[in-house]
């Protein structure tokens, strides 16, 4: 036996005729099971994803329809483009700041709360929204202040949400489960101007931020049901929140040069174009769209998710287009 590859070496008695197909197949099958190609959409197959999947796509939804309704109203009554600078870094500065040390709350209690709370986190800046909208007394350091706050819930539900589709699919299926994640995700922000231009003129602001509540809460009822945590499937010691477990993560993955390579891409690509889009949608539709600027802020945001869900779809579906480095700088 070779131990490198774990072939045979040495075939005794080549004098004798070979075995029958379907017995020497039977002996394969015992001995050493073939490999099974993986599933296409495996994650919506199983039973436990798929409702997180759905729900975790209506929130992403509920978040982009927010974006919509508030970036429209901000713009609306302030007129600053200093403003629109600040909610790309209320989002985005959570993230950085605070990702690992989320992270390690996941790690250390259950996902399931830990997502929860952000939901609710959510749920409560969109009510507070709309109680600012309906009294007409919004101002710019309130607006501020529940940005930061729609920013820490995005950043502390991340986390929680990887630990969770591990848990629900195992290794074997992981990268379905990411990449069907990420197309949800990208359905969320596909639909959300959809909707959330839908809500903005046919409802008003008021109303619209109001409903929006609805779309979070599949996901939150859905966690007090499903039995996993995002700790169940391989048990492992929960590491201490602090500098020290934070440095070592930071080791860690400094040693991974595709890690490091696809933070750096992303980190590019936020920096220079993709993490302002969103919030110069409202810019854009104003110069361009006229007397229709809401409808072209609604068109203009829909184009932006529709590219991350055509390629989470070719990811899925086909296989051509192979999830590495190159495939991701070429994107």
């Amino acid at each position: 036996m070779c131990t490198a590859c774990g072939v045979p070496t040495h075939v005794p008695h080549l004098e004798e005729p070979p075995l029958p197909a379907r017995s020497g197949a039977s002996e394969a099958s015992r001995s050493a099971p073939a490999e099974r190609a993986p599933r296409k959409f495996a994650a919506l197959r199983n039973r436990d994803c798929r409702p997180y999947l759905f729900g975790a796509g209506l929130a992403m939804m509920a978040d982009n329809i927010e974006h919509v309704i508030t970036y429209w109203v901000l713009w609306e009554k302030f007129h600053s483009p200093a403003l629109a600078g600040f909610e790309v870094i209320s989002h985005w500065v959570p993230f950085l700041a605070f990702s690992m040390w989320f992270g390690s709350l996941a790690d250390r209690f259950d996902c399931r709360r830990v997502i929860q709370s952000a939901q609710v986190l959510f749920m409560a800046v969109s009510v507070a929204w709309g109680v600012l909208f309906l009294t007409n007394s919004l101002r710019m350091w309130e607006a501020c202040v529940l940005l930061v706050l729609h920013g820490l819930a995005g950043a502390l539900w991340a986390p929680g949400e990887q630990l969770l589709l591990h848990d629900f699919v195992g290794a074997a299926e992981l990268p379905s489960a990411v990449r069907l994640n990420a197309t949800f995700r990208s359905l969320g922000i596909l639909f959300g101007p959809v909707v959330g231009s839908a809500l903005l003129l046919g409802l008003g602001p008021v109303a619209g931020i109001f409903a929006n509540v609805a779309f979070y809460l599949p996901l939150t009822l859905f966690l007090f049901r499903t039995r996993f945590t995002g700790h169940t499937r391989d048990s492992h010691a929960r590491p201490r929140v602090g500098a020290l477990e934070s440095l070592r993560v930071l080791r860690a993955v400094g040693a991974d040069r595709t890690l490091v390579s696809m933070i750096i891409l992303a980190g590019l690509g936020s920096f220079f174009v993709g993490a302002s889009m969103q919030t110069s949608m409202p810019i854009f539709a104003d110069y361009f769209g006229g007397a229709s600027a809401g409808s072209a802020y609604g068109v203009l945001l829909f184009a932006n998710g529709a590219g991350g869900v055509l390629g989470g779809l070719l990811l899925e579906a086909t296989g051509r287009v192979k999830p590495n480095v190159p495939a991701a700088v070429i994107k």
